[in-house]
Order: structure tokens, then C-alpha cells, then sequence
């Protein structure tokens, strides 16, 4: 199997403040398989800031792996890219690249390797950002134009009294009927989290993704039930000790739902092993990417139309956030991502 790693790099049009820091580029690796019986693409785009491994690190670990002789199955692919399992954006990249060849050796979407029958399409939520309220009320207003039902924003970057200054602006700007949902990326405490999502009652929040520390599972557990919003567990599952202390046979599970980010996770098929798990314990799931490129966005769509939930919006509108983004056939129509019949990704 021959193996090619090309540089990638996108600018977002705006930089997202997140309590992980700013984001402005998101730098990745193309990653190209092929052999005599076909040939597939992936994307590996790390995130250290958020728990991954670096685009050197990612780079040596897929410029130094060999697999066995046949990767004819997604059973065999999962165990010949597990051994990439301390570097999951490099894992993920390869993974997808030997699922699409796979994929297109069968003349079936990506998906159907996942799942018997995927979803034909799947919801999104939009991603906004601003410096200002009024600049964040713009941006709500202008997802919902376009037909988004669910729109998230990073909190926990600025004040407790500037994030709820612009989550007002943004609900008085979109009226009651739209769902927003937060992102605090670890970056409150157990007190302060309970302290502002209780202070947040009156806007109606769908959920709050990760509002403490990865590490911090226990107050997760904790706060989920006290506060007047669902709870989503993100960074918290990013560690096998996490995925074991969320899912304890001691208690109910850490959160309502689980988001999965496939880069982070280290692929499609692990996310998708998390999402059956949570599944099996009641928990809901959705898909988001880590802010990565074109590919991922593709494969992270195929993903969100194979889990068992469907009922949440996913967070895969985001190569639009990108300067000189380009549509393609994963590009969001009035907030829905209509899954292509084409054989593998459809990219």
C-alpha cells in the first residue's frame, strides 16, 4: 500500500475565540492510499490545543506506518490503523483513506460501510461568531436566513456578563423557535457553570457542550439535572479514562449527549463505536468537526448519517467558515446536508 502526505492550510474568513484559545488557520495533511485494487483520500487535520497530537507528529506517525497485506474489510482497516491510536488526527486521516477506497472498490457510499441504511440527510447547526454582540446578532440572523434551525456559540473565552450580553442579543435577534446551544470547551469551573447556566434560564439554551475541565467527569455528572439546559460531553471523552469514568456502571452517565469528533477521536469508526455505546445507555450523539477541512467535513457527514441518533443537529457547517471556501456536495442547503449516492466519500 503506497501512502502520500500533502500540506493543507485553510484561513477562517473571521478567527473563532474559544476558551482554548483563538483560532485563525487550521493547517493539515492530505493523505492519499492506493494500491492495484483502487486508491482513496483522507485528511488529517490536528488540533493540539484541543488534545491531539501535532502536524509533525501526525506527518512521521503516517510517513511511518505499515499495514498488512490486505485491507479488504472495515474490521480490517480498524485494526491496522489502531496502532496509530496515540496520534488520532493521523489515525483518522489514513483511516478515512483506506475507508474510501474500500468504499469505492464496492461502488457504495462511505456510509453504507458504516451502516446497512444511513440517513439520505442530516441536520446542521451553524457556528457563529462575533466581536460584539451586534456583530453576533448579524451573524445569527444571517444563519437563520439561510435556514439553520440550531445555531452554537463559544462561550467562556470572555466574562460571564459579556457571554450573556450576546446570548441575549442573539435570542432577542432570532425570536424563541430557534434552538441555541453553547460551547464553554472546559473553560468554567463546577461552581461558576452551574452559577451561569442557571443565570442563562431565561434564553432557553438547548444544551451546553463540556462547561468543565476534560479531566473534571464527576462535575459534569454533577451539574447534568441542576441546571435548566441538557449537558454535552466533548473533551471529556477524548481519554479511554474518560470514555470509562462517563459510561461507570456506579452511576447514570456524565451527560445527556455525546458529541463526536472524528479528527480528535481518532476516526470515523471509533466515533461510531462511541456512538453505539452511548446509544445502549440512553445517551443522544452528534457529529461535529474540529474546525478541519473539505474531506473531513465529507466523511464527518457520512458518520452523522450512520450513528444510531438522528435527532440532534450536527456541527458540519464549518468549511464555510473558511476564506475562498468553495461549495461542494456537503455544503449545507437551508441546514441540512443531503448525503451523495456517489461511491466513497463523493468528494
Amino acid at each position: 500500500m503506497k501512502i502520500s502526505v500533502t500540506p493543507l492550510s485553510w484561513k477562517l474568513a473571521e478567527p473563532i475565540a474559544t476558551a482554548l484559545g483563538a483560532i485563525s488557520v487550521r493547517e493539515g495533511l492530505g493523505v492519499g492510499v492506493a494500491d492495484d485494487e483502487g486508491a482513496g483520500k483522507g485528511e488529517a487535520t490536528p488540533l493540539p490545543q484541543f488534545g491531539t497530537e501535532t502536524l509533525e507528529d501526525a506527518s512521521a506517525a503516517l510517513l511511518t506506518w505499515r499495514g498488512p497485506g490486505s485491507l479488504d474489510s472495515v474490521e480490517a482497516i480498524a485494526a491496522a490503523t489502531a496502532v496509530l491510536h496515540r496520534t488520532p488526527a493521523a489515525r483518522h486521516g489514513l483511516e478515512l483513506a483506506l475507508l474510501d477506497r474500500l468504499a469505492r472498490i464496492r461502488h457504495v457510499p462511505l456510509a453504507r460501510l458504516l451502516c446497512e441504511t444511513p440517513r439520505r440527510e442530516v441536520r446542521c447547526a451553524a457556528l457563529i461568531d462575533g466581536p460584539n454582540a451586534a456583530s453576533l446578532a448579524q451573524a445569527a440572523e444571517r444563519a437563520v436566513a439561510a435556514g439553520f434551525e440550531v445555531l452554537k456559540i463559544k462561550v467562556a473565552a470572555r466574562t460571564l456578563t459579556v457571554d450573556a450580553q450576546r446570548l441575549l442579543a442573539v435570542r432577542r435577534a432570532v425570536g424563541e423557535k430557534i434552538s441555541l446551544r453553547i460551547d464553554a470547551n472546559g473553560g468554567w469551573t463546577e461552581s461558576a457553570a452551574r452559577t451561569a447556566l442557571r443565570g442563562m434560564e431565561s434564553l432557553g439554551l438547548e444544551l451546553c457542550e463540556q462547561p468543565v475541565a476534560a479531566g473534571d467527569v464527576g462535575g459534569l455528572g454533577r451539574i447534568r439535572g441542576q441546571v435548566p439546559c441538557q449537558i454535552a460531553a466533548d473533551e471529556a471523552l477524548l481519554s479511554p479514562e474518560g470514555v470509562q469514568a462517563f459510561f461507570s456502571p456506579d452511576r447514570r452517565p456524565a451527560a445527556d449527549v455525546v458529541v463526536l469528533k472524528p479528527m480528535a477521536l481518532g476516526g470515523l469508526l471509533p466515533a461510531l463505536a462511541l456512538a453505539r455505546r452511548a446509544h445502549q445507555a440512553g445517551v443522544g450523539a452528534y457529529v461535529t468537526t474540529l474546525l478541519d477541512g473539505p474531506l473531513a467535513r465529507a466523511a464527518a457527514a457520512h458518520l452523522a448519517a450512520a450513528i444510531p441518533q438522528g435527532d440532534w443537529a450536527n456541527g458540519l457547517a464549518t468549511v464555510e467558515l473558511f476564506e475562498g471556501c468553495v461549495p461542494d456536495a456537503f455544503t449545507p442547503v437551508r441546514g441540512r446536508i443531503r448525503i451523495p449516492t456517489a461511491e466513497g466519500l463523493g468528494v
